[in-house]
């Protein structure tokens, strides 16, 4: 493994054996999500030159270190000098041969050649940084990963771990004898597993607190991490051969607040990309601010994410693809499972394709709104002789049930067959785009009972091959029915064109918008291309036409009728 390159200048990042490129330009975090400088140097520190966790820049070197005065150490198993005898730092005349497992002062940088190094099976350290001097710990240099192949687990605060190359291994920012962790970085590293079926549930990545102390403000950026565990990726799913092995990506478990989980790169796993809380968890214990954007997540045995008991989780601006549903294995195939009675989750801004079902959400997970996604080609496995496109079959773009609560806004779905549907619990379908449906066995928009206190309204329904529509128990206020609603070029993107009926014809979400700020502190104003969200009236659909300041003349809430009005039975077959 040759590791990674960073080109300085253009600051791009490497892999070269195999091909893989991590860029790493200076980032900017998607339009509403909370900035993590907001709580980086919090406390009793002061808030002038801290260095930010992303796109600070470590000294150069270990040279550079020396002359800023660091506690600098050397360490290179490989050089046949090398020695721990009476050689605290390490230098390059005379390396140290292992990791030392110390507390590290503030500013100390530890820079690591040669490798891997086990630590007997655990390196477990301290930082002690603050916000103006991390603790570096990392890969020899821009052009090469540090190998490590024993668990690492670390503690303190103030930490930036970079350039690493983790084999068959893991990073736990977990609690070690009563540890407290925060404000710890894992950034610009590689996660490589063997493949194998895992004997028990694990991660690549674990973030997890304990009742005494919740750790928080954890970043988890620009790594690539795969194989841990069986993905069964190169199996007929039709064989029913994929067993539950259940390893993850990353975990971040219980006990935690604010974790940012920014432009990974997971897939090939046997379990889930990113999994979120446990089935059952104390209140007091469930992980609450989990923000999950710019990643890709593809090709898992399980999901690409899993929401269990946690709180005010953000899915926003990823790219979710390649989740098949396995024959004898109930927890295959969609990419994204909402569960476990979780709370104010919300997935915006994202692109779902491939799946056999898109979004899931069950048991009572209150207040989960799905808002402004690309939703498309998600579909029933062929192999499933006994699929009829009911209810509790797979092959939906969105689907709510067990009491849950929430709604699916400015949606647009593509290429499904079933689009939108909802078994007990009360639901707003707003503004979605539905295009294509493939199955006539299934529908477009679904609600289980007509006596539910549920909402659909201006919603844009079209077909161009010669599938009926299908509504069941819905109706459907100011909603456009067989209206091709014109993109500009669905080959590219599904921008709306000039002249497309859905411009300026959907119905507030200023309400909406209101209760994402109230959750996350912040405004979310643009659309899944970047482009402002409201233009004149508010489109339907996942895009926003910026060519048009044309006032919606939609109803607005005052004059909105109640739901109980607007209830009736309307089965279409």
């Amino acid at each position: 493994m040759n590791g990674i390159k960073f080109i300085k200048k253009l600051k791009v990042l490497f892999l070269i054996n195999i091909g893989i490129v991590f860029s790493v330009n200076a980032y900017q975090l998607p339009d509403g999500v909370p900035d993590i400088m907001d709580t980086w140097g919090t406390g009793n520190y002061e808030k002038s030159n801290v260095v930010d966790p992303i796109n600070g820049i470590a000294p150069e070197s270990w040279e550079d270190a020396k002359r800023l005065g660091l506690n600098a150490y050397y360490i290179d198993s490989s050089a046949p000098n090398s020695t721990n005898s009476k050689n605290t730092y390490g230098s390059p005349e005379l390396p140290r041969n292992t990791i030392p497992e110390i507390t590290y002062e503030a500013g100390s940088y530890v820079e690591i050649h040669g490798g891997p190094y086990t630590g007997g099976g655990q390196i477990i350290f301290t930082a002690d940084g603050t916000p103006q001097k991390p603790v570096w710990f990392r890969g020899i240099s821009e052009y090469e990963l540090g190998k490590i192949s024993g668990e690492v687990i670390v503690k303190g605060q103030y930490v930036i771990l970079e350039n690493l190359n983790f084999i068959n291994q893991k990073l736990g920012f977990r609690s070690n004898n009563n540890s407290y962790t925060h404000h710890a970085v894992i950034r610009n590293s590689l996660f490589e597993g063997n493949g194998k079926v895992a004997s028990s549930s694990s991660s690549a990545i674990a973030v997890q607190g304990s009742v005494a102390q919740r750790f928080h403000d954890i970043i988890i950026y620009n790594n690539k991490i795969s194989n841990y565990g069986e993905s069964f990726i190169d199996e007929s799913p039709e064989l029913g051969l994929s067993a539950e092995n259940d390893y993850h990506g990353i975990k971040v478990a219980t006990n935690t607040d604010r974790v940012w989980v920014l432009k990974n790169d997971v897939h090939d796993l046997g379990g889930d990309s990113i999994q979120l809380g446990n089935a059952t968890v104390a209140d007091g214990s469930r992980s609450k601010g989990t923000y999950i954007a710019d990643n890709d997540f593809y090709e898992n045995l399980e999901n690409g994410i899993d929401v269990k008991a946690a709180d005010d989780t953000l899915i926003i601006n990823n790219r979710i693809w390649g989740f098949v549903r396995h024959k004898n294995n109930s927890s295959t195939g969609a990419g994204i499972i909402i569960h476990s009675k979780a709370l104010n989750t919300w997935v915006v801004n994202n692109y779902i394709y491939n799946n056999a079902t898109a979004v899931a959400v069950t048991d009572s997970s209150l207040k989960t709104w799905v808002i402004g996604n690309i939703l498309k080609d998600n579909t029933h496995p062929l192999w499933d002789e006994n699929w009829t496109g009911g209810l509790y079959d797979v092959g939906s773009a969105i689907h709510f049930r067990g009491g849950s609560s929430g709604g699916a806004i400015n949606n647009t779905i593509l290429n499904y067959d079933k689009g939108i549907e909802a078994a007990s619990g009360q639901y707003d379908f707003v503004n979605n785009i539905l295009f294509n449906r493939n199955s006539e066995s299934g529908h477009d928009l679904y609600i289980e009972s007509s006596s539910s206190n549920n909402l659909s309204r201006n919603n844009l329904i079209y077909s161009e091959q010669g599938v009926a529509l299908k509504k069941v128990n819905v109706s459907c206020i100011s909603c456009i029915d067989q209206t091709n609603p014109i993109f500009q070029n669905l080959s590219v993107d599904v921008s709306l064109s000039n002249d497309s009926i859905a411009v300026a014809s959907g119905w507030s979400i200023d309400s909406y918008l209101d209760n994402y700020k109230s959750v996350f502190g912040v405004d979310l104003t643009k659309d899944i291309y970047g482009k402002k969200r409201v233009k004149g009236g508010i489109d339907i659909g996942a895009s926003e036409n910026q060519f048009s300041d044309e006032a919606s003349t939609i109803a607005t809430d005052s004059t909105l009728p109640s739901p109980a009005q607007i209830i009736e039975i309307k089965l279409i077959d």
